[in-house]
């Protein structure tokens, strides 16, 4: 598609955006890309995949991190003498709450400074955090080692979203965020495979002892163990990945798009108002949809575990090769999915890929953990990452496509401050509620997960929908 096919929306910060078209462009530069509106060439697409692969790469040394306590809760709750309440607030509120408050900031910074340094000092942050979950003697250390464990990974998502957005065409963008959004299912299968291989050969010895930090338990060491990656990486992305050029977006633009300052954050809230039913539906509804999958990841392993027998390594291993599988191929599909009813042109792609996803996640969701047996809750499960990983492949990648260029690392941090409030802390902490409260029993995690799950799916399937109006009317 050559950029004379490409629209652009420009109109009154006061007003609704709409669509003009942009100036056709010839090719130019060394690097062989498309002239961008601003008459300056894109980078090389190859060049783009490049920091996409890094990116990816960076995604996954996270996920390892932020993952890992997935497959440690029972030796966690024996060792420390915690409640699935408190647990699901490590999983969750520890580190999705400060996640999500560093990103607003950290977000304005992805607007205005170097990303790429941004992201390599954010990744020896998590990376020194995640060793020192390992060292933590108390739930109130270990709240805290994990609260800096999401301050670190806050630096990842907007500055990674904004030097994308300036390295591919609009129309190119969605499956690019994909597949980054997507190494965080990679992540998560490589946590837990990886995690249940280390785990399985620690659980042999009764202590292990670490250069420079002595005697450990097997959990214990399993966290610092799983962060040393992040130092490697950091290193990597510094020397290889470069800062690129900021300039004018070809679809979302607007009075501010062509200003170079630093927006408000009440020009920011200002522009989201005056769209409000399409990041209601993108920031509350995704965010809901999200809810879903991390409550399987926060306890699928303590189901499998407490109802099926199986030990942390068991279900490393099958729950790892779900992630690595299903949940990459859904949400970089739904990415793909989205792109093309784009080209088709639906405008309301992104969002209809999100509501297809919800709806077909349902019934899985529900069947899993009602199978009677461990093999049919496995195979049941698959599908529900599947189909519900879709959404994230569509969903945020729909933000930069929408906003002002000055916006997009802000915009993006916004989406991160509520999906995970409402996701990463919002979903394994309803989980435990219910096992704790309602149902009474860590057995019964098992109706805790058909419920709540199904529940969220419905409610964010008709948040979703309410803002496909908006888009159009957005759009037009």
């Amino acid at each position: 598609m050559n950029d004379s096919s490409v629209g652009r929306v420009a109109g009154d910060a006061g007003h609704g955006a709409t669509l003009h078209p942009a100036p056709a462009s010839s090719p130019e530069g060394s690097q062989g890309g498309e002239s961008r509106g601003d008459g300056t060439p894109w980078p090389s697409e190859a060049y783009g995949w490049y920091v996409v692969f890094i990116l990816c790469i960076c995604g996954m040394v996270a996920f390892i991190d932020r993952q890992i306590i997935n497959l440690l809760v029972e030796d966690i709750k024996r060792d420390l003498q915690l409640s699935d309440t408190q647990i699901s607030l490590l999983q969750g509120l520890a580190f999705g709450l400060f996640y999500a408050v560093m990103a607003v900031p950290l977000g304005r910074l992805a607007d205005t400074g170097r990303r790429n340094r941004v992201i390599a000092v954010g990744i020896v942050v998590w990376s020194v955090a995640a060793a020192a979950c390992g060292l933590a003697r108390s739930f109130w250390q270990l709240f805290f080692a994990r609260m800096f464990v999401g301050v670190g990974e806050a630096t990842l998502t907007p500055a990674g979203f904004s030097m994308l957005a300036d390295l591919f065409r609009p129309q190119r963008l969605a499956l690019p965020l994909s597949v980054y959004t997507g190494s965080s299912f990679v992540g998560s299968g490589v946590a837990l495979l990886v995690g249940g291989f280390v785990i399985a050969q620690l659980a042999a010895l009764d202590v292990v002892v670490l250069p420079l930090l002595g005697e450990l338990a097997p959990w214990e060491a399993a966290f610092v163990i799983g962060a040393l990656p992040g130092f490697v990486v950091a290193l990597l992305f510094f020397l290889t990945v470069r800062e690129p050029p900021r300039r004018a977006a070809s679809v979302a633009a607007g009075q501010a798009a062509a200003d170079p300052d630093r927006p408000t954050v009440r020009e920011v809230l200002a522009f989201c108002a005056r769209h409000a039913r399409v990041f209601a539906a993108v920031y509350v509804g995704i965010s809901v949809l999200a809810a879903v999958q991390f409550s399987l990841g926060a306890w699928v392993p303590a189901f499998m575990i407490r109802n099926y027998g199986w030990t942390p390594s068991d279900v490393g291993y099958a729950y790892g090769v779900i992630f690595l599988t299903a949940g990459t191929a859904g949400v970089v599909f739904g990415g793909w999915l989205a792109d093309r009813f784009q080209e088709g042109g639906r405008r309301d792609g992104h969002l209809r890929v999100a509501l297809i996803s919800a709806l077909a996640t349902l019934p899985f969701t529900v069947a899993f953990p009602l199978a009677g047996s461990a093999w049919a809750s496995i195979a049941l499960l698959a599908p529900a990452v599947f189909f519900g990983t879709m959404a994230f492949g569509a969903g945020p990648a729909l933000i930069p496509v929408i906003s002002p260029p000055r916006m997009r690392g802000l915009l993006v941090a916004l989406y991160l401050l509520v999906a995970n409030i409402f996701g990463q802390a919002g979903g394994p902490y309803l989980v435990a509620l219910f096992t704790d409260r309602v149902f009474g029993s860590p057995e019964l995690v098992r109706y805790s997960l058909a419920v709540v799950p199904a529940l969220l799916l419905l409610l964010g399937a008709a948040l979703v929908s309410s803002g496909f109006g908006g888009l159009r009317a957005m759009r037009s």
